[in-house]
């Protein structure tokens, strides 16, 4: 059986994309204003992969247009996004990172304590931060289980105070899922896409909350031990794509998940980069995307640096990367210096 994919290229912006579209050689990506796209790629993968570069205004020239898969693919490419939590997604929004833990990769310790983790989160959200995520274990390659307990202990007390505001419980244990939404988050952030603990799917479908769906392979004891896909692009797509129908089939609307393909969670270097640069593909499942690259080691592969703090202008590298493909949400350490740099580049796309 031979799969079709689509994805999004020749990106334009501002007034060129409103130009573009008027002039009906252009879609408007996932609805917005600012960007459009003039041509697809077409992926068919059977026993071999083959791609074709179709432009849009030859769309009906393409020979599987009547296919009713390839119509939802380009649909859900042009799809506008509904609001999220009360977020226009007309422009990208910012997920800042608070881990209170004393082993994650870039921040270890350093808001450990409740007061320091409740400054941070306060300084994240007067910095531009739109939604604050909070992590109690750490996920980085090679990182120790956290107990159930030891986590709650970390996190709860910290939701609760943060409740008035966006919240994100970044777990992938069903128990604290349940207890950080009735403490106030909105969103759970699961790292494992509801893979790890086999009573997460369950607690979604029970309380419906916002969810992110981040692909990852193995667990952070065993995920850099060389991962291997047969193509990671259309391996994570199929993965996410399968995540989405069996919660949308049981219940949950499908605009309250958001999909990321977990850069660094059981990937190298060169699938890292694939991905960041083929990103736009994620569109054509008709979810929201977020990118999660902030300070990750393969900023530090490429520039050959440990120090997780010299990682900033490769932070925003792969954000605008990732922007001016249309991804609507990243998380990020670094919110003042992010959110300039998507002000900047929006300022050079736009005019």
């Amino acid at each position: 059986m031979v799969k079709v994919y689509v994805r999004p290229l020749e990106f334009s912006y501002g007034s060129d994309a409103k130009h573009l579209v008027k002039l009906k050689i252009a879609k408007k990506l996932c609805g917005r204003e600012d960007i459009s796209f003039s041509a697809v790629e077409v992926i068919l993968r059977g026993k071999k992969i083959k791609k074709q570069t179709i432009k849009i205004n030859n769309l009906n020239k393409f020979k599987n247009l009547k296919s009713n898969n390839f119509k939802k693919l380009i649909s859900n490419l042009v799809t506008k996004r509904k609001s999220y939590l009360g977020l226009s997604l007309s422009k990208p929004k910012l997920c800042g990172i608070l881990n209170i833990t004393p082993d994650s990769f870039s921040d270890g310790g350093q808001y450990y304590k409740q007061n320091s983790a409740i400054k941070h989160a306060k300084k994240l959200l007067n910095d531009g931060a739109d939604i604050i995520d909070i992590g109690g274990e750490s996920t980085r390659p090679g990182a120790e289980f956290v107990s159930i307990e030891e986590e709650k202990k970390r996190i709860l007390n910290v939701i609760k105070n943060l409740k008035k505001f966006k919240v994100s419980a970044d777990t992938r244990k069903a128990e604290i899922m349940i207890d950080s939404i009735k403490n106030g988050a909105k969103i759970i952030n699961d790292v494992s896409a509801l893979e790890f603990d086999k009573n997460s799917i369950n607690v979604i479908l029970k309380f419906k909350p916002n969810v992110i769906l981040n692909h990852s392979k193995g667990t952070p004891q065993t995920m850099q031990k060389s991962p291997k896909y047969k193509n990671v692009v259309l391996d994570i797509y199929d993965f996410l794509e399968k995540k989405i129908n069996l919660l949308v089939k049981q219940g949950l609307k499908k605009d309250k998940i958001i999909i990321d393909p977990g850069i660094g969670f059981g990937k190298n270097l060169n699938h890292n980069l694939k991905l960041m640069s083929n990103i736009g593909i994620f569109h054509a499942l008709g979810c929201p995307l977020m990118l999660g690259s902030s300070r990750k080691s393969f900023i530090a592969k490429v520039m050959k640096t440990k120090v997780t703090k010299d990682r900033i202008g490769g932070t925003i590298a792969s954000v605008l990367t990732g922007a001016n493909q249309g991804v609507q949400f990243f998380r990020v350490h670094d919110i003042a210096a992010t959110k300039e740099a998507l002000s900047i580049n929006k300022s050079l796309i736009n005019i």
